[in-house]
């Protein structure tokens, strides 16, 4: 160690107090650097008591100094480097502990265009800082601290670190052991037995703030925003943050907090009871109106049982009245059925006369010849039809109708040929008919499963097949669980556009694993379960993601999984865990790499496992998009199934066509065959029309000789037509009354037979008065005038209402019972501990209402009382008590500002003049709510209403929800409310020495640059005074002030009336400052030194000498030479 460092011994260590009234006074007397920032090696500063200047240009080193005195003496979570020099700016990142360690100088850009630092230290290295202080009676106190980072590692974690306290001097090059031991701690207990070694700053603070006389942390923090007293802001936050301490409201509200759970507790009691209640007593009424639907049932079930009864004995009623009533129809029916076959005999007889007489004239011949002719004509209307037939046959096929025997052979003959060929080319038809609806039934069902993937698609992002998700769509549903809590391992991956080359090989390999489910193990045992009850319709693959328990190796350099995208989820370390363990392929841009790995892929899709499984599967394209499953976004897949379902669109609609038109063909192929058939079975004598023709008109012409021959024929022959028609009517009247009177003989034999069929058991058991009285209203309600015939619709009627009726009924039950079992299983589900193991079911019902019984005559009453004593006791206390601390607190801030300005009373801040602060009361709307809250939460604390005690109680209770709130709306509301030191306003008052106000300062803001710091050192001056000077003590224990740059926008009058505050109030100054500000600062110090860079990387410091007498540094060069010096 002592080969690199530099020692400077600028003052004697053990120069006397300059006024025995400071003997009792900590102050800095040595500072010691070893490789601290651009300071290489050591350097030892000798501090004189009186106060120290640290001159040097910006840039040179003069904050780095600084800096370490406040990593020594500043809490970290307050610490700030560099902060004078960033005016207004807030904390900065451009200087941490890792940049002094490792000695930051610049920042360059890289070959990759970033900015990286420049170190002086680049290796493993370590790092020392050390104080000394000593008061007039000769007490030493050392605070160290050594910081080491190994390696090359610019990461501030790494940054290691131990505090040091000794009472006795440490020349930092004892240290030399712990690097020399490999920094191992345990080395401190053996070669520095005597200091006090912590890690942490907690402990090492609350050591050496007792051992240097600090009382509080705060005042630690006052010591570090003096550093940069030119940025003091606000003054308001300046006297609530550093002049007064947290309120006791904060902790008053804690315990109101605290407290509060028992009355909470007694309050949800009373809440739980009433629901006990609420929930019991709507299920006691239920079981009421269960009991009255049960008996309504029952009379219904009474009713059904006597609807056979009742019918058939109303059956037999009904037939016995119809049979009567057809009797005595059919006797009156027999006399008009003899008088009607009397008219008809009569007029037969009349007939038959005629038809004799006309027999004798010759009539037989002509009827003969009639019946002839008749037969001739029907043939030709035979043979007509039969030939249209013909023709229509040969118009299908194209052929010319055949005229004469000879052309209906041919025709028959080509017809029968045709025939035997049709066989063959129909069932090609059919078979060509077949493959195309086949082929179109197909492409259908491609094309609807496209369709549903679009729509899939088209609803999420995920690549996932459509009936996957519909499986895990229904799966979440059912189990209450959000489906992003269960993702396919597809969604959380995607192949990295730039290696979209590779992308169907990878989707090739993670196919399965892609489409498998993750389940967070807080769901695993739902899942579980529902995927062991319920057959889903496909195959399912789910991991239960819980933590591994080492880590997978790193992926190869050519690993397929370098080629992935993860998705920000909280599965996604362990499916790259899962993915390193199982996955790791490298993809292999040749055969001879394929051959080589150890597992592998191809582009083309070739797989290798392991060194002797190999895999190709080309049952599908390696590019085909629709078999991808992996990435965040669907779009190219959305776009590819589109254009599928378009394609298979318009392969459909060509199918159609097709299948249409053979449809067409084979509706005329039967059309022909059907005309080859007609032809083929038919004679020629069967269309032979002219022949018939010819016997038709040589019959009629025989006839017209015939009845030329007997004139009296004709007359006759009128005569005979006329008695016929009389005949025939009279025939048909017999006939059909007859009918009638057969038809009304069997409805008596069927009304006897029914009878004959009634069901005696029936007929023989009496209806109960009920059945018959409610039977009867409602036969007489579907059907009043009812007969035999309307019975069984009449009953059916009936019985369908009175099913519906018991339907209704048993529903009702049903729905009472489920209602009843709900709240009695809610009662159990909310209150397990009071339900005492009592099943909730309809059998436990009757303890069930034991219960509420008991509730509502002792429970609640006695729960109420409970809760109405907390509320008036316990509650009440607590709120009074932060009610008066508020006052309290208000009232201790201005005791406070009466000793503060005591302080600022000895101090001249402008000529004659010295600085007032006051405390004015800010009228905060929030404040003023938060009273008016207390107030009413301590009134009617002796009542003894429910309501007015539940209202109290909310307001309480909402109360203590906001106070307890971590929102941080809330929060802010809270430290707003509980910290009495936001409810007034500080204002500044400048009086002269006849007390008359010369001005007000605010704040800072809105002033110059020399009044804000001119404001800056007064505050801080009495606050400091305030902190560290107790109320016991003339002059504060703890002396020592850095300043850094304070002056640097003061004129020489305010930078002389500035430290004459803080000499009038015994600190020791210890001074960063531009060379402007030297000859103003020089009177108030005991030494100097000039502060160098070299090179723009490494600081140094050069003495400079000091005449005590004459208060002046004695500057023998410029500044120029200084640094020429400094350089050589």
């Amino acid at each position: 160690m002592s080969a690199v460092m530099t020692t400077q011994s600028l003052f004697p260590m053990d120069e006397p107090p300059a006024d025995a009234g400071e003997r009792d006074q900590m102050r800095l007397r040595q500072i010691q650097l070893f490789n601290w920032g651009t300071f290489q090696g050591l350097l030892r500063l000798n501090i004189a008591e009186q106060g120290y200047l640290f001159v040097g240009p910006s840039g040179s080193g003069k904050s780095t100094v600084l800096d370490a005195h406040a990593s020594l003496t500043t809490p970290p979570k307050w610490v700030d480097f560099n902060v004078a020099a960033r005016e207004a700016e807030k904390r900065s990142k451009d200087r941490n502990l890792l940049t002094y360690v490792r000695g930051a100088w610049a920042q360059q850009t890289t070959d990759s265009g970033e900015y990286a630092s420049q170190f002086l230290r680049s290796d493993t290295t370590w790092t020392a800082v050390a104080e000394t202080y000593r008061d007039g009676n000769g007490r030493v106190v050392v605070l160290a601290q050594v910081l080491w980072v190994r390696g090359k590692s610019t990461s501030l974690s790494d940054v290691k670190r131990l505090y040091l306290v000794l009472e006795r001097e440490l020349d930092l090059q004892e240290l030399q052991f712990f690097p020399e031991h490999d920094f191992d701690v345990r080395r401190f207990k053996f070669d520095l037995p005597d200091a006090f070694v912590r890690d942490e700053f907690s402990a090492y603070q609350e050591r050496f703030r007792r051992l240097l006389g600090i009382e509080s942390e705060r005042a630690l923090r006052l010591l570090h925003k003096t550093q940069a007293a030119k940025n003091l802001g606000d003054l308001n936050e300046f006297m609530r943050d550093f002049m007064l301490e947290q309120p006791e409201t904060f902790k008053l509200a804690e315990k109101l907090v605290d407290q509060f759970a028992e009355l909470n507790e007694a309050h949800r009691a009373v809440v739980s009871a009433r629901q006990q209640i609420e929930t019991l007593k709507p299920a006691q009424e239920e079981a009421q109106e269960r009991e009255k639907a049960r008996l309504s049932k029952n009379e219904l079930d009474e009713l059904s049982a006597g609807v056979d009864k009742y019918k058939e004995q109303t059956r037999k009623r009904l037939l016995d009245e119809a049979v009567a009533e057809q009797q005595t129809d059919l006797a009156g029916m027999v006399h008009e059925a003899a008088r009607l076959d009397g008219v008809e005999k009569n007029e037969f007889a009349k007939l038959r006369s005629l038809q004799d007489q006309r027999s004798g004239m010759g009539g037989s011949l002509l009827e003969d010849l009639s019946a002839q002719l008749e037969a001739a004509e029907t043939t030709r209307h035979k043979r007509v039809a039969k030939r249209e037939t013909v023709h229509a046959a040969c118009g299908i096929l194209g052929w010319a109708p055949p005229d004469s025997a000879v052309w209906f052979t041919r025709r028959k003959d080509a017809a029968r040929t045709a025939l035997h060929e049709a066989d063959s080319k129909r069932e090609q038809q059919a078979d060509k008919t077949y493959k195309l609806r086949k082929q179109s039934d197909e492409v259908a069902a491609q094309f609807q499963q496209v369709v549903t993937e679009v729509k899939s698609l088209e609803r999420q992002r995920s690549n996932i097949p459509a009936r996957m998700l519909a499986v895990r769509e229904r799966m979440a549903h059912a189990l209450g669980i959000a489906e992003e809590r269960l993702p396919f391992v597809g969604e959380l991956i995607e192949v990295r556009k730039d290696e979209a080359p590779w992308r169907g090989a990878i989707e090739r390999v993670l196919n399965g694993f892609a489409q498998s489910l993750l389940v967070e193990d807080r769901h695993y045992a739902q899942v579980a379960a529902y995927l062991n009850e319920t057959n889903v319709g496909e195959r399912v693959v789910y991991f239960r993601t819980m933590s591994q328990a080492s880590a997978p190796r790193s992926p190869s350099q050519n690993s397929l999984i370098l080629k992935l995208n993860f998705a920000n989820a909280p599965q996604a370390d362990w499916v790259k865990d899962e993915l390193k363990s199982h996955f790791d392929y490298d993809c292999a841009e040749t055969v001879h790499a394929f051959r080589a790995a150890s597992r592998a892929i191809t582009r083309e899709g070739q797989v290798k496992h392991n060194s002797t499984r190999h895999e190709k599967n080309d049952r599908h394209r390696v590019d085909d998009p629709s078999r991808w499953v992996l990435g965040f976004d669907n779009a190219a897949k959305l776009a590819h199934f589109k254009e599928e379902a378009h394609r298979l669109s318009q392969q459909i609609e060509d199918l159609r066509k097709a299948l249409e038109a053979a449809k067409t063909e084979e509706s005329t192929e039967r059309e022909r065959l059907k005309a080859y058939t007609q032809l083929a079975n038919t004679e020629w004598d069967e269309v032979d029309v002219n022949s018939a023709i010819g016997s038709i008109d040589a019959l009629k012409e025989r006839i017209d000789r015939e009845k030329a021959a007997r004139p009296d024929l004709a007359r006759l022959d009128d005569d005979i037509k006329s008695q016929e028609t009389l005949h025939n009517r009279a025939r048909r009247a017999c006939s059909d009354y007859l009918g009638r009177m057969s038809a009304e003989k069997l409805k008596l034999q069927d009304l006897q037979r029914r009878i004959e069929t009634l069901r005696p058991e029936l007929l023989m058991v009496e209806l109960t008065p009920f059945q018959r009285r409610g039977l009867d209203e409602r036969y007489a309600r579907y059907l009043p005038d009812m007969t035999w015939e309307t019975l069984d619709n009449a009953t059916t009627q009936v019985v369908r209402g009175i099913n519906i009726d018991e339907r209704e009924a048993s529903q009702r039950i049903l729905q009472l019972e489920n209602s009843i079992e709900r709240r009695l299983a809610d009662f159990v589900r909310l209150w397990p501990a009071d339900s005492g193991g009592l099943d909730p079911k309809m059998a436990s019902a009757p303890d069930f209402f034991a219960k509420l019984m008991r509730l509502e005559t002792d429970g609640l009453p006695k729960y109420e009382q409970r809760f109405l004593e907390l509320l008036r006791d316990q509650s009440a206390q607590n709120l009074t008590m932060l009610q008066t601390q508020l006052d309290q607190e208000r009232k201790a801030i201005r005791d406070r500002m009466t000793l503060v300005n005591e302080s600022l009373a000895t101090a001249p801040f402008g000529p004659n003049t010295h600085l007032v602060i006051e405390t004015q009361e800010k009228l905060l709307e929030d404040v003023v709510a938060f009273k008016q809250t207390l107030k009413s939460a301590l009134s009617n604390m002796l009542t003894t209403n429910a309501k007015e005690a539940e209202q109290r109680f909310e307001v309480i209770s909402s109360l203590v929800k906001r106070l307890a709130s971590q929102e941080t709306a809330d929060k802010n509301w809270r430290a707003l409310v509980l910290d009495v030191r936001q409810h007034v306003e500080f204002v500044a008052r400048e009086l002269n020495e006849f007390g008359k106000e010369v001005e007000v300062y605010r704040s800072g803001a809105g002033k110059s640059g020399g009044q804000r710091q001119k404001l800056a050192a007064t505050c801080l001056a009495a606050a400091l005074r305030y902190q560290l000077g107790g109320q016991d003590r003339a002059l504060p224990r703890f002396s020592t002030v850095f300043l850094d740059e304070a002056f640097d926008k003061a004129d020489a009058e305010f930078t002389t009336m500035a430290m004459n505050i803080f000499k009038t109030f015994g600190f020791q100054m210890v001074v960063a400052t531009p060379l402007k500000s030297v000859m103003t600062l020089e009177p108030f110090i005991g030494g100097a030194c000039f502060i160098h860079i070299k090179d723009r990387k490494t600081s140094c410091a050069i003495p400079i000498d000091y005449d005590i007498q004459a208060k002046r540094l004695l500057l023998t060069t410029g500044t120029d030479d200084v640094e020429e010096a400094a350089d050589a």
